[in-house]
């Protein structure tokens, strides 16, 4: 989630009112259960949830590839398109995956902020 988001320094607060899923919105940072590390907390961003059609690759690359999203499932991508391992490997993730959105970094005290979600829809190719 680079730049977003440093997982080795950052410490964040993350809201559990989201986790399964409930309520989370597309540009939403999420925490989730890692399903390339079983037991290890994952962090990204939700790029689409159940019923979306979103592109399988690297915008970019020449992959045009869709994907509708299932039912109790989203699609989650990190910041750094070039380098994150996100569902673009690994496919959309069970909702009940996410125990929570992050809602602001609190540490680095000096690198405090609330995150909001300020993704602006596409309005008809506009």
């Amino acid at each position: 989630m680079l730049p977003t988001i440093s997982v080795s320094n950052d410490w964040f607060l993350i809201s559990r009112a989201y986790r399964r899923g409930r309520g989370v919105q597309v540009g939403d940072i999420v925490s989730f259960e890692s399903v390339v590390e079983p037991g290890q907390k994952a962090f990204k961003r939700v790029l689409g949830l159940e019923g979306d059609c979103v592109m399988m690759g690297t915008p970019g690359s020449g992959e045009t590839q869709m994907i509708r999203i299932p039912e109790g499932h989203c699609w989650v991508v990190g910041d750094n398109l070039e380098w994150s391992r996100d569902s673009r490997m690994f496919g959309p993730i069970p909702m009940a995956l996410i125990k929570g959105k992050i809602i602001a970094r609190v540490l680095p005290w000096s690198e405090r902020k609330w995150f909001e979600n300020d993704l602006q829809p596409v309005e008809d190719g506009h």
